[in-house]
């Protein structure tokens, strides 16, 4: 399992690592969804500077955008923010982004360079 979850107080980090594959995404996010603390989590941290390469294709990223959008209808005003400088890895998460929003997601998308400016983005009511 190359990611590892970790629980913080308003919200939830995912650290990713190495090759990750469209199951372990699925999986990282039933992770969040099974618990009772995504109920009141303000935001997702994606972290994804040590991951070398992802396998996401179209369909696959297609479908985690509508299960997310279906779920930001009660988890409103979520921040998603995703730390990428791998490109293949950048371009896929963008293209989920694109997708969420075209769906009309009450979620809140960022990509940065550094943890720094995510949490500096996520603490900034």
């Amino acid at each position: 399992m190359p990611f590892r979850t970790i629980w913080e107080n308003e919200g939830i980090k995912w650290e990713f690592y190495d090759f990750v594959t469209a199951d372990e995404i699925t999986e990282a996010n039933e992770i969040f969804f099974s618990d009772p603390r995504s109920e009141i989590a303000k935001y997702q941290i994606v972290h994804t500077l040590e991951t070398t390469d992802v396998e996401w294709n179209p369909l696959e990223i297609v479908d985690v955008s509508v299960n997310d959008v279906a779920a930001s209808r009660s988890l409103q005003k979520l921040k998603m923010a995703y730390i990428a400088n791998n490109k293949k890895v950048r371009e896929k998460i963008e293209k989920y982004v694109e997708i969420s929003r075209n769906l009309n997601s009450d979620w809140h998308f960022r990509g940065f360079e550094t943890e720094e400016e995510a949490r500096d983005w996520i603490s900034d009511q």
